[in-house]
């Protein structure tokens, strides 16, 4: 892939450039009602830094998530040095990315469903991932994406983003209040089923699982092909499957 200066590099160009060097550049929530995403980096340091697009909308009307990671270097120039500026060709298998479907319970996320990880099939500097619900997996509710993505450089270097909230499914009116807290990386979170209720345990303790987990293994392979979006980026199309089936996977 063209290493060229991307527009969420180019932010960073700009930002560099007026001395601004905060970890998350970029934060984005357009006001169409069915169209919900967030984006950030994830990871910033001289060698290597991860961007990461988050999204969740109404797709069909009953729902579609879908997760960009963007690997950069610094970009040197005879005027000066930019961070994240420049596209960081990855090896096939160097790229990873997950998307985390949650729902709203009224009070607390649950983990609905989830795709595999899925990695770059060639070399690349990005990866997009998108899946589809063919009816809201959980019930009727309030949905996020997290987008979770990380890049191999000696060791695994990332995280997540949410996309933020959207009620689905689309067709569906609630007087339900939209949530205003998320998890964050590395939080603790319960696991519901397809009726929407929470997994307990044999004792009758709540199943949770961990939020935004790194991938367990070193780089690995493929797990979908990518074809071109219309955007002209690859993306993969990958299967979300229900968070409780993955207990016992």
């Amino acid at each position: 892939m063209s290493k060229r200066v991307r527009t969420p590099l180019l932010r960073s160009l700009l930002a560099a450039a007026a001395g601004t060097l905060a970890l998350v550049l970029s934060s984005a929530s357009p006001a169409a009602a069915h169209y919900v995403y967030e984006e950030a980096f994830t990871y910033r340091s001289n060698d290597l830094c991860v961007y990461d697009r988050s999204e969740v909308s109404h797709g069909d009307g009953n729902g579609y998530a879908r997760v960009d990671i963007d690997a950069s270097t610094v970009l040197a120039t005879p005027s000066g040095a930019y961070p994240c500026a420049w596209g960081l060709d990855r090896p096939a298998g160097y790229i990873a990315a997950k998307i985390e479907t949650y729902v709203w319970l009224g009070a607390y996320w649950y983990l609905c469903a989830e795709t595999d990880w899925v990695y770059n099939d060639t070399t690349s500097t990005d990866l997009a991932i998108q899946a589809w619900m063919t009816q809201p997996r959980c019930g009727q509710s309030y949905y996020a994406t997290n987008g979770v993505g990380y890049v191999w450089n000696n060791n695994w270097f990332g995280g997540a983003v949410w996309s933020g909230a959207h009620y689905l499914p689309d067709y569906s009116f609630s007087a339900a209040e939209a949530p205003a807290e998320l998890p964050e990386v590395g939080d603790t979170v319960g696991v519901v089923d397809g009726s929407g209720e929470p997994v307990v345990d044999a004792d009758g303790e709540q199943v949770t699982v961990i939020v935004a987990a790194p991938p367990a293994a070193d780089p690995g392979s493929a797990a979908a092909t990518t074809s071109a979006g219309q955007d002209g980026t690859a993306v993969a199309e990958a299967e979300l499957h229900p968070a409780a089936s993955l207990l016992t996977r």
